[in-house]
């Protein structure tokens, strides 16, 4: 949220540039700490590798990223509601799906 309130608000960047600015901003963070604090998947008995999990990783959130990149336009640029409070929206929706996509198709342990 913080970074796409500095790119749209602050900066004066484009409504669905900044969400999908600030997507590529989180999901890059968000694979670090899901990996080793939310999940805490290492060691050699991952199911898949550090580069497989990234692409999955990336794969699965393009989609909740739409998903925001939806929302946010639909909310903002045609309904122009506030933006901020439809971030946040967006942004428990899309927690949720991740959430879940990760525990069961990015993060799940080998048996």
């Amino acid at each position: 949220m913080l970074s796409y309130e500095l790119l749209y608000a602050k900066l004066g960047i484009a409504n669905t540039l900044s969400v999908m600015l600030s997507w590529f901003l989180a999901v890059t963070f968000a694979f670090f700490t899901n990996k080793f604090i939310v999940f805490r998947v290492k060691g050699k008995k991952e199911k898949h590798s550090i580069l497989s999990q990234l692409l999955s990783f990336y794969l699965l959130r393009a989609g909740s990223g739409l998903l925001d990149v939806i929302i946010m336009f639909i909310a903002v640029d045609v309904m122009d509601w506030n933006h901020t409070l439809w971030k946040f929206i967006s942004n428990l929706v899309m927690g949720l799906c991740n959430y879940i996509a990760g525990k069961l198709f990015i993060f799940s342990k080998a048996e």
